[in-house]
């Protein structure tokens, strides 16, 4: 089936090529040799192919071609430089620094000249055995490359692990592909403290977390990589600490646009996902008790609901202070005003306060209130 060339991807397309390349989009059509059709290298060698041109051509295939096909299509088009639409991905997160991405395409092109070299090896058999190791090389290097990924992939998600561990809940922010103004959105009214500028087609390219309170939470709070459709195997591998982040997520905010912004062809694309796609995705990789909202654009500008909404979501303890009256224990009631939520007070016989805290703080409250000859217990 032929893929839909969507404005998303054209918009990917021009983040990772060369200003002045002489560049040309295609869509895939499942072709078992080449992945596009025959009659499309024809035209192409027609009309756009220039064999005494100064400036790069690269043809951009909307689609993933496995490399025995790009092999022969650049057999086919020997002048020009052909990417599909893994390599565009790959580019675009290698140039926003995620750590795996360069490796991924290092080993997608090593894979590419072993295919390569063994169809030389094919062809060159007539003439004797391939005495240059090429093939043998290159599989070795293959090999290397994929225990260099896996190693890379433990320790990213052996550090998530390890970080933040002292800080009451973990809050993620993703979205589809092209909901990045969204997401952004969302990750600086949760964070007011910070100026975020992620907006950019598939940014960030690699977790980014600040550490801010909501409520009485002390919460790190992660803005993710966004996702491609159904999330393919290749693409999850290379943003192996999106899904290690969402696993130890308490909330996870889908960022999504609204679903009738998408024309029915654009949300065919793997890179144009509907809200939902991202839902069932993130559903799969959360823990059971791990809380999903979905916000689209129609709901930015709520500036006050989303924090709202998050601290609503939170895990934390309702606890019912008993207190004499005394100065110590008068200090004590100002400590919990600054320190934890306070729902009500009544100055009865003793002073009884209901509070909200959050689950880490208990201790700290029953230590200010025991101090003061006060009692503490949980608010059923």
């Amino acid at each position: 089936m032929q893929s839909v060339i969507t404005q998303t991807f054209e918009r990917l397309v021009e983040t990772i090529v060369e200003p002045e390349a002489d560049v040309r989009i295609v869509s895939a059509t499942g072709h078992n040799r080449y992945g596009i059709d025959p009659g499309a290298i024809d035209r192409l060698q027609e009309i756009w192919i220039k064999a005494d041109t100064r400036s790069t051509q690269r043809l951009i295939v909307n689609g993933v071609l496995h490399p025995g096909q790009i092999v022969d299509l650049n057999n086919a088009l020997s002048s020009v430089t052909v990417w599909d639409r893994r390599d565009v991905v790959l580019r675009r997160l290698s140039d926003g620094n995620n750590p795996l991405a360069p490796t991924c395409l290092e080993l997608r092109q090593c894979r590419i000249d072993h295919r390569r070299a063994m169809q030389h090896q094919r062809h060159a058999a007539t003439d004797g055995p391939d005495d240059s190791g090429q093939v043998h090389e290159l599989n070795h290097r293959k090999q290397t490359l994929q225990k260099k990924i896996e190693t890379a992939i433990a320790d990213q998600q052996q550090s998530i692990e390890n970080a933040y561990s002292d800080v009451d809940a973990h809050v993620s922010i993703i979205s589809p592909i092209d909901a990045e103004p969204v997401a952004n959105d969302i990750y600086s009214r949760l964070n007011p403290t910070v100026d975020s500028e992620l907006t950019e087609i598939l940014r960030p390219a690699t977790p980014v977390t600040t550490v801010t309170t909501i409520d009485p939470h002390e919460v790190a709070v992660t803005r993710l990589t966004p996702l491609i459709t159904d999330v393919p195997t290749w693409y999850e591998r290379v943003i192996a600490g999106t899904f290690k982040m969402l696993t130890q997520a308490d909330v996870v905010v889908i960022a999504g646009i609204d679903d009738h912004t998408h024309t029915d062809n654009e949300s065919t694309d793997d890179t144009a996902t509907p809200l939902m796609s991202i839902i069932s995705t993130v559903e799969q990789h959360c823990r059971d008790n791990t809380e999903i909202l979905a916000r689209t654009s129609e709901s930015k500008n709520d500036t006050d609901s989303i924090r709202a909404d998050v601290a609503a979501e939170l895990p934390d303890t309702r606890l019912i202070v008993s207190l004499p009256y005394t100065d110590d224990a008068q200090a004590t009631v100002s400590w919990l005003y600054d320190n934890t939520t306070v729902e009500s007070i009544t100055y009865d016989e003793r002073i009884t306060i209901t509070v909200r805290a959050a689950v880490s703080q208990r201790d700290a409250v029953q230590r200010a209130v025991t101090a003061v000859d006060g009692s503490i217990r949980n608010k059923s």
